[in-house]
């Protein structure tokens, strides 16, 4: 099957230049192709824009098509999940597993227990431990347990070692550490494990990519997961968030000798908060050459994840330059793989160059091979690919909704459909901003949408 496809995607890039059109970039292969071939998950977040039916029709189009798992921006968390005392909110949660399960991507949950983004509430029991205890307990048994089964991998714990690089747990500002002790840490991944038995079980944090030196964050997790794992806790995978910057070049080799570190205690490393950024106050001074190496950081990652036999999930922390959080959060901006009109920069080329240089069989996945059968409920991401756009696309941008095609970025364009014999089956003029493609029968097409010397290509389904 994989070979016909490959043959297909050559045949149509084939006939399309039969046709005239010289931009065949329609018939690559998606991020996520190539990661499931090479028995890897790359994927990155829904924004609460999403949430919220606030952002852009690219915006989904892209994520499904590009990426095979997934993570909520803020939605599982304790205070979107439990706002009060045993009174559960799933319901944007559910819109997520629902996404994923119509898409056929994985789930990641995130997270149970952490200092940040608790309930108000549970301040009221500040320094109780035997309520603490039992609050944490009932919110994850009831979180865990209302997603067993559809969330694949959860954080259990999220950031719990303080920033002062002394080989020590966050022991202030945290209401579970002041008022439980480490103790809560061992605790939730027994809960979490006895609410679903199946879920790979996760302790994330950030800063753990600046090496595994004495004192560093990183060495400390590794020592902590030694004594999780010959007290037999269930912990299953460590996640090294790495928000970083364009300077720190280092960071690529250092989250390699972490994967090698765990493996060592048979324990999976994910990347799973990825963003490059740039410095905030470069924002619009930034060329060719900045982008390149931003690129090429990617690269060294991507490398770094599928050269590590135990590196499951690259999950990168946004989607588009349009929805990030850099620049409200961290002084920096620009870190993600598509720019603010959704248009890739050469960090997906980097990313693409990287899974094409590490062919299937040379990759060694840590899942077996049932993990990536994954049923769904719609058509997998398949109904349109998202591509590259064309080099002289501008700000043109085209979105199918049933059999409506709406076409932003022009004023008038001529719109042109090919099946994938690259044969043309429909042209029309768009004029007020959609084309109806009524009359065409079911299938793979390709569209194209030219006006001047601006085109833009993408293959869409009608069903």
């Amino acid at each position: 099957m994989e070979m016909f496809n490959r043959l297909s995607r050559l045949a149509l890039g084939a006939a399309l230049l039969g046709t005239g059109i010289t931009d065949v970039l329609a018939a690559e292969p998606t991020i996520r192709e190539l990661a499931k071939e090479r028995g890897r998950f790359i994927g990155t977040i829904l924004n609460s824009e999403w949430f919220n039916d606030a952002i852009e029709p690219e915006f989904e189009q892209i994520h499904k098509t590009q990426f095979n798992v997934v993570v909520a921006e803020n939605e599982m968390k304790f205070d979107a999940t439990e706002p009060q005392e045993n009174e559960f909110n799933f319901a944007k949660g559910d819109k997520m597993v629902e996404y994923a399960q119509a898409n056929g991507i994985r789930v990641r949950g995130h997270a149970l227990a952490w200092h940040s983004q608790v309930a108000n509430w549970v301040n009221n029991y500040a320094g109780q431990k035997d309520k603490l205890l039992a609050v944490l307990k009932n919110h994850i048994e009831n979180v865990v347990g209302h997603w067993k089964g559809k969330v694949a991998e959860w954080d259990v714990v999220n950031e719990a070692v303080n920033d002062e690089y002394n080989a020590g747990w966050r022991s202030t500002n945290s209401v579970w550490y002041e008022g439980i002790g480490a103790e809560f840490l061992d605790s939730a991944f027994v809960w979490a494990h006895a609410a679903d038995p199946d879920a790979e079980l996760c302790y994330n944090d950030y800063s753990l990519e600046w090496g595994l030196r004495e004192g560093s964050k990183a060495s400390f997790v590794v020592e902590q997961v030694k004594r999780w794992k010959q007290n037999n806790i269930p912990i299953t995978c460590v996640g090294t968030q790495t928000h970083i910057e364009i300077a720190h070049e280092t960071t690529p080799q250092n989250v390699r000798a972490l994967a090698k570190a765990l493996a060592e205690l048979g324990v999976t490393l994910n990347i799973t908060e990825l963003d490059i950024g740039f410095p905030k106050g470069s924002a619009g001074q930034l060329g060719a050459a900045d982008y390149a190496k931003q690129g090429h950081l990617y690269r060294q990652f991507m490398d770094v994840f599928l050269e590590e036999p135990n590196m499951g999930e690259f999950v990168i922390w946004g989607l588009t330059d349009a929805h990030s959080w850099l620049d409200d959060q961290q002084g920096k901006t620009e870190g993600l793989l598509y720019d603010k009109q959704y248009k890739p920069k050469p960090a997906y080329d980097s990313i693409m160059a990287s899974l094409n240089a590490h062919p299937a069989s040379e990759v060694k996945s840590p899942y077996p091979e049932s993990v990536f059968d994954t049923p769904c409920s719609g058509n997998c991401g398949d109904s349109t690919i998202a591509i590259k756009l064309a080099t002289t696309a501008s700000n043109l941008s085209m979105h199918l909704s049933g059999r409506t095609l709406t076409i932003t970025g022009a004023v008038t364009a001529k719109v042109e459909l090919f099946d994938i014999q690259g044969r043309p089956v429909f042209s029309a003029k768009n004029e007020k901003g959609s084309v109806e493609l009524q009359g065409v029968s079911e299938g793979l097409y390709v569209v194209r949408v030219h006006e001047g010397s601006r085109n833009l290509l993408q293959r869409i389904a009608i069903k």
